[in-house]
């Protein structure tokens, strides 16, 4: 079996549709990142370098969490997505219920003066409080993937650093193809993106404002 140069993993809430965590069981995602990982010119880099079959370990891999469980581990891809939605609040709608901090695992919301405040840094926009509040007071100021990059098993591991802010598809997308520009850069036989990114670091690839940043 000939492989690919790439692999792709959901998770199994966005494949089976079924899991009560995903945010967006839309497959077609899949279909988006093929499409880039074959129009990079990776595949084609890959097949120079190394002149013979690709191995597991050779493949650039991408994996799809539905929901901040990261079921589908992304923290040790090269490539990793987690579906979310950041919470803000309506101060007019909320009643002060507490249902919202009750919750969050996260610690990330507590009450001020009868109103739910969310700690940014603490939240992992999970999307939870959102579905939980029965006011309708929270709803989703930004909604995407939160993106991680460069992480890997083997000898020396390494988890993925995440970029700052949540991504649209498109603007995900756009990372992907950073991502795979940076790798075809510095690629040699035997060499993981995990090592490419920490080398170069990520300020090819993140181009989002951190959640709570000034204007």
């Amino acid at each position: 079996m000939t492989r690919k140069a790439y692999r792709i993993k959901l998770c199994w809430g966005i494949e089976s549709r079924e899991c009560p965590n995903v945010l967006d069981p839309d497959a077609s995602l899949k279909q988006d990142l093929e499409s880039v990982l074959e129009t990079s010119g990776w595949p084609e880099c890959l097949s120079k370098a190394l002149q013979r079959e690709i191995k597991p370990l050779d493949q650039f891999s991408v994996s799809v969490s539905g929901c901040a469980n990261g079921c589908s581990r992304p923290q040790i891809a090269d490539f990793g997505l987690l579906q979310a939605q950041h919470p803000e609040v309506d101060s007019e709608r909320c009643t002060g219920c507490g249902q919202c901090a009750q919750v969050c695992r996260e610690g990330a919301i507590d009450l001020d003066s009868g109103i739910a405040r969310i700690d940014a840094g603490r939240c992992l926009s999970c999307g939870v409080c959102i579905r939980s509040c029965p006011e309708q007071a929270l709803f989703p100021a930004r909604q995407g993937y939160r993106v991680q990059v460069g992480g890997k098993l083997g000898r020396h591991p390494r988890l993925a650093e995440e970029l700052s802010g949540i991504y649209s598809r498109e603007e995900m997308l756009k990372a992907l193809q950073k991502c795979l520009t940076l790798h075809q850069r510095h690629y040699r036989p035997g060499v993981r993106f995990g090592q490419v990114v920490a080398e170069q670091g990520t300020e090819e690839i993140g181009f989002m404002e951190p959640i709570g940043s000034a204007p």
